[in-house]
Parts: C-alpha cells; sequence; structure tokens
C-alpha cells in the first residue's frame, strides 16, 4: 500500500508547478502592457512639427485634457496619458491658459510643459442668457481684461463681422440678440473685436442645426428677436415654448404682445417692471402701443429660448402672467386673463417644505 504522504507530495508538485506557469504568464503579460503603454507614451512624431497653441480652461480635468491633446494628434493615447499624468499629479499643478505643444514631444515633455506657468493666462467671464449687450459690456470692463465697456459696444455696434446667420440682420442693427451667453476663457490681449467673434463663433456652433428649419414666413433675425422676448418673459425652460406659442398666436392675430419686457428694454429699465405711466410711453420697443416684433431683439437668448421660439408648442393660448414664483399662466381669452392676474401677479412664493 503506498503510504498517503507520497500522493499529497505528489498534488502538492502539481500545484506548485500550475502557479508557477500562472506567474510566468501573469509576467509576460504585465511585461508586454508595461512596453505597449510605454509605447502610448512616446511622441506621435519622430521630429517635431508646427506649435499648436492648446488653451486650458478653468476646472477643466485631466480626462478632458487628454481628450483634446489626442484629437488634435498630441498625444497617442488619451487613456494612457490621463493614467500617466495622475499618476505625475498633474492636477494639482495644471493652471489655467494657453500652451504651446507639438507632436515631437512625448507625454513627459507634455506634461513637465502643463506644469510650468502658461505662455498665456486666461480669465474666465460668464454671461448670463438674457443678458442685453450693454450689460454684457459693463461686465467685461470688470472683468480686467483689458477692454473697456465702450470699445466692446463700439464692436456690437459697428464692427464688421461676416458671419452667415447675420444675412438678415437689418442695415445699420447692431449685434444684439447674436452675442451667444456662455462661459468664455479670454485670453490675455484678446481685443473686442477678438472678444465678440468667439460669442459670435459660439453662436453659430450651437444654433447651426437649430436654424436650419425656421417657422414659415420668419428670418433668422425675426426668430433670434422673438427668443430674446421668450428669454424675458419665462424664467423657466418648460415655460418656453408655451410662451413663443402665445407669441406667435398674438402675432398671428395681428394683437400687440403686450411684452413688460420690451418696454423696459425701450426705457432702459434694469432691475424692477415698468410703472403704468411707463407702459404708456411711446418708443419703439413698447409692445402696448406698436403691433409685430420689437425692430431688434431685446436681449441675448440661449438655446432653450431659441429652441422654443423655432419649435413652440401648439397652443391656443394668447396670454399670459407670471406668478410669485416665476411660473407663468396661461389663458386663451381676455377674461380668462383678468382672472388669473388677479390671482396670480404680485402673488407671494411660497418658501418650500422643510
Amino acid at each position: 500500500m503506498t503510504p498517503p504522504t507520497r500522493r499529497r507530495r505528489g498534488r502538492g508538485l502539481v500545484i506548485a508547478f500550475a502557479v508557477l506557469a500562472v506567474v510566468a504568464v501573469l509576467a509576460v503579460v504585465g511585461g508586454g502592457l508595461v512596453l505597449y503603454g510605454r509605447s502610448q507614451l512616446e511622441a506621435p512624431s519622430s521630429s517635431h512639427g508646427p506649435a499648436v497653441t492648446v488653451v486650458v480652461q478653468q476646472g477643466e480635468t485631466v480626462d478632458q485634457l487628454a481628450t483634446d491633446l489626442q484629437s488634435r494628434g498630441l498625444i497617442r493615447s488619451s487613456f494612457w496619458f490621463g493614467w500617466f499624468a495622475k499618476f505625475k499629479n498633474l492636477a494639482g499643478s495644471l493652471q489655467a491658459g494657453q500652451f504651446k505643444l507639438d507632436n515631437g514631444m512625448g507625454a513627459s515633455a507634455i506634461i513637465q510643459r502643463l506644469e510650468s506657468p502658461p505662455e498665456v493666462k486666461v480669465t474666465k467671464v460668464t454671461f448670463i442668457e438674457g443678458m442685453t449687450a450693454q450689460q454684457m459690456a459693463d461686465r467685461v470692463a470688470k472683468a480686467n481684461l483689458g477692454i473697456s465697456a465702450d470699445q466692446y459696444m463700439a464692436e456690437v455696434r459697428t464692427g464688421s463681422f461676416d458671419e452667415p446667420f447675420l444675412a438678415s440682420r437689418p442695415a445699420g442693427a447692431s449685434l444684439e440678440g447674436f452675442l451667444f451667453p456662455d462661459t468664455y476663457e479670454v485670453p490675455q490681449g484678446t481685443t473686442a473685436h477678438q472678444l465678440v467673434t468667439m460669442q459670435l463663433d459660439d453662436f453659430g456652433r450651437r444654433t447651426q442645426s437649430l436654424l436650419g428649419a425656421l417657422p414659415k414666413g420668419f428670418s433668422v433675425y425675426q426668430v433670434v428677436t422673438l427668443a430674446s422676448v421668450v428669454e424675458r418673459e419665462a424664467q423657466f425652460d418648460d415655460d418656453r415654448p408655451k410662451v413663443a406659442s402665445a407669441i406667435y398666436n398674438r402675432l398671428g392675430n395681428g394683437m400687440a404682445l403686450q411684452s413688460d419686457a420690451t418696454v423696459e428694454y425701450g426705457l432702459n429699465i434694469v432691475g424692477r417692471e415698468p410703472s403704468a405711466d411707463e407702459l404708456h410711453q411711446d418708443t419703439p420697443y413698447n409692445t402696448y402701443l406698436h403691433t409685430g416684433l420689437t425692430p431688434t431683439p431685446i436681449a441675448n437668448p440661449g438655446v432653450a429660448s431659441l429652441q422654443a421660439a423655432v419649435h413652440p408648442a401648439t397652443t391656443q393660448f394668447l396670454f399670459w402672467v407670471a406668478d410669485g414664483c416665476g411660473h407663468n399662466h396661461y389663458a386663451t381669452t381676455a377674461q380668462q386673463h383678468d382672472q388669473q392676474v388677479a390671482q396670480y401677479l404680485n402673488s407671494p412664493c411660497p418658501s418650500p417644505s422643510p
């Protein structure tokens, strides 16, 4: 009879050989993976090509930056670069600004460059939906970009721009309505003309597909004008298509829009509602006295309002009034509207439940 200890010894040898085999396979695979990863961190080109200016945004993540670098042909793999950059703690030293890189730089060289001070610093400027051009100009002046409010407004009023979506803009009209509200990283030394161009380019990118199918009988300029009224008359996105529908219905019926926001623009009223007397003051923007759209946009609308102007809700609404929380209520008759005005206008907004 074979002693039990010999069988255990044989089984142990089999297990040991199996473990060694697995370790060997892992070593080969691991080594191959290391070699592959190292190759992905090498420069895409054996020689230095033309310098590419990369703008690092304020708050941009390493993964977002890696994706941008790969799309520009500056690195081989966003995955491997992102992993290596995190290992090197690039996020802890990354500064917003402009950097010049080229495809002859490996990952280590790029990270070393990005850890250094940027060649040109950038300043973040945020324009909010519904701002007028003048309000944007005031914000630009306060941002210490080296651009005065007057310089910005001079470009808005008389600057030379040839973007296709401006083709229906009346002669002599400003760029009000087309200054896309967004957050911009503005490089030091940017001129007023360049900043306005940035906003127009942003407008073009955001609306390229949207403005390709306009409501019948309306030009781009008219739709942007209508969207600007929607922007000022609706605080919430779900209200915007309904307000747009009511505006189209009133225009179709030859009714005055009767929008307080248009009166405010014509009288340069900011931060308050117009008084009863001001509602009767005659300006080209008083839609209580004049039918049709305003001569120009009254603000710079965002995507949601532009979307509503191109694709309004299908309703019979002719009237709207906002409650104390900013939500609109709609009516199809003057009697219904009067009842809603009595109920909702100047009503307090209830505090949220604890």
